[in-house]
């Protein structure tokens, strides 16, 4: 009951303030209601009930300009060296005409618009609906979508002035309403049909009480009585959730993960977070141990190395060691979540003891920059820089580190990430040739003495054009191969962060995790879903398990929380994944996972 007065008090405050504040109201107001995430067409339709026939004090109106509408390199210059040429604090428009999705990357937020109105959200690469369009936006443009935007909201764009009117009304939330108790009802629905003995009362009870606050809501529309209205939609959305929520039953043996990067100073902050994690039904936890360049644990690799030892918010104790005592008294489990050749984004020429400072000649190389004096960044990966994994020094000092780590530690996984080269642009995409990596003077060389050509003369029509992809792939592949061999005897899961669509993958970021299938490099994938699309990623663990069959455990990574996303939006993702063979889940990210993310996960989903 509290939390539907606060809803209540939410909702109507945001109404009472166009009486109190006029348009300052209508262009600064922050919204509470969470934007919901499903892609599916709405049944509910008021179109008699048009957003110009409520009172101004019931209508919220906001505006933004517009940055660029189906952009591309020439028109949106800011973009150009972005995914889906969408630039910093941009707001795009992609229409039918720029292709089937967005393809923009996990920093931004997206809504896609149906026949002028708002009907669902996503984190990254939207499909882009033929009878509609995709607003996304990165930075202050993000802020404008997550505080003005919500499912339901009357949308219009006008290309001559390049503005973006989002309209809000009671009709909106009724809206949003009405296709969250669609959903509950489908998946209960779905799970009597296929679920012997599936318990579903407490699912039934708050879908039929939504059911009922929605219809006085409605009623309370069409007389005229919006504040009444407002005060039952508010009620049912909550108790639609809680159907959702309650229908969503948990799998037996299923494996539940967490991608965590450490900020615990102590040992009792460590024991409040596994505490708040193993009630929400998580036992694996990925503890970010070496990132940036720096490890969490005094490590006497990094000293023979001579980098600094230990990352300096961690000096003075081990955390790996406290984390990793606390985690088995409670029957949970330490992942070591390690970052391979990426090593961070700081001022390289400020921090003496990184890697690249020690070492500049082990830093990756992107061609067209190939020529030039310094250490290259990757303006497509946060702006931060690369080993080059063709250096045999570099593959010998992260097996070092590795081995230390088995060794030194008690640990039950160990999840590898950044195993691939920088991203570059996808070759359908100009400039992709200079966007491309790897143009090392070490890689070059090599490379030279067994083919005798420079990969520097090379275009994508030479005839030795494929080796030189083939020859960087390899060199990750070996580094892959290898890791069995040091964590052999240690009942170890290895996993490996992977990127789906191994057909782009294996070209922009030169990770042909197909072969490390095949060959059985690894125990697991952690596949990463970026998309809030629940069918994409069914798809996408789908096309994973193709090539892995039941040899490889397909773990995907969920990233709804990491994306500022819905929880009934994330259930559902659960829910597809499961459906194509997934053996469970990994969450991204600890840091991202809000308090209606654990309510959510804990009610049933993650039960075991």
């Amino acid at each position: 009951m509290k939390k539907i007065l606060t809803l209540f008090i939410y909702l109507s405050a945001f109404f009472l303030c166009f009486n109190a504040n006029g348009a300052y109201c209508a262009e600064k107001l922050l919204l509470p209601v969470p934007e919901d995430q499903i892609i599916e067409p709405l049944m509910v339709n008021f179109s008699q009930i048009g957003q110009e026939n409520f009172p101004a004090e019931y209508k919220r109106v906001s505006r933004y300009k517009i940055s660029s509408i189906n952009p591309t390199k020439r028109s949106n210059p800011s973009g150009s060296y972005f995914p889906g040429y969408r630039g910093p604090n941009q707001l795009i428009i992609y229409r039918p005409g720029y292709g089937n999705y967005t393809y923009t990357n996990e920093y931004g937020k997206e809504a896609t618009v149906k026949n002028g109105r708002v009907v669902s959200f996503n984190g990254a690469n939207s499909g882009i609906p033929t009878e509609g369009y995709v607003i996304s936006g990165h930075g202050e443009a993000k802020k404008w979508i997550n505080q003005n935007l919500i499912e339901g909201a009357f949308v219009k764009i006008d290309p001559e002035s390049m503005t973006i009117e989002s309209v809000i009304t009671p009709q909106s939330y009724l809206f949003k309403a009405e296709h969250r108790i669609n959903e509950a009802k489908k998946v209960i629905i779905s799970y009597k049909k296929s679920l012997s003995g599936y318990e579903y009362g407490k699912a039934q009870k708050y879908y039929d009480e939504a059911r009922e606050k929605f219809e006085r809501a409605k009623y309370h529309i069409s007389d005229g009585k919006y504040r009444k209205s407002l005060k039952d939609i508010s009620s049912a959305l909550i108790l639609s959730e809680e159907a959702f929520y309650n229908a969503v039953p948990g799998v037996k043996d299923e494996f539940h993960g967490i991608w965590l990067r450490p900020t615990e100073k102590n040992r009792s902050e460590i024991v409040r977070t596994l505490k708040k994690l193993q009630k929400t039904g998580i036992e694996n936890i990925f503890l970010e141990t070496y990132y940036q360049g720096y490890t969490i644990f005094p490590s006497k690799t990094m000293e023979k190395y001579r980098l600094t030892l230990q990352r300096q918010e961690f000096r003075g104790w081990d955390p790996l060691k406290v984390w990793i005592e606390e985690a088995h008294k409670r029957g949970m489990k330490i992942h070591v979540w390690f970052q391979a050749f990426y090593v961070g984004n700081d001022d390289i020429s400020k921090t003496p003891g990184h890697v690249l400072f020690v070492y500049p000649e082990w830093a990756n190389v992107q061609k067209k920059n190939a020529l030039k004096e310094g250490i290259q960044l990757s303006k497509l990966e946060h702006n931060g820089y690369f080993l080059d994994p063709a250096n045999h020094m570099v593959i010998n000092y992260l097996q070092d580190l590795i081995t230390e780590i088995v060794n030194r530690y008690k640990i039950d996984g160990l999840n590898i990430d950044y195993i691939r080269y920088p991203k570059s642009l996808s070759p359908n995409f100009p400039g992709y040739l200079a966007s491309t990596w790897g143009y090392t003077e070490y890689a070059r060389n090599e490379f030279k003495k067994t083919y005798g050509k420079d990969p520097l003369d090379l275009d994508v029509k030479h005839s030795l054009w494929q080796k030189w992809i083939v020859y960087r792939q390899s060199k990750v592949n070996e580094f892959v191969s290898g890791l069995k061999s040091l964590t052999a005897g240690k009942n170890i899961l290895l996993s490996a962060v992977i990127f789906p669509d191994i057909k782009n993958t294996s070209v922009t970021k030169l990770q042909d995790w197909k072969k490390w299938a095949s060959n059985n490099y690894v125990d697991a994938f952690t596949p990463l879903i970026m998309s809030s699309d629940n069918h994409r990623a069914g798809l996408s663990v789908s096309e994973v398990l193709k090539y892995s069959g039941s040899r490889i455990k397909i773990l995907p990574g969920l990233f709804e929380p990491f994306t500022s996303g819905d929880p009934v939006n994330l259930l559902q993702q659960i829910i597809a994944v499961r459906k194509a063979g997934a053996s469970g889940i990994v969450i991204f990210d600890n840091a991202h996972l809000e308090k209606k993310f654990t309510k959510a996960l804990k009610v049933r989903v993650l039960r075991n």
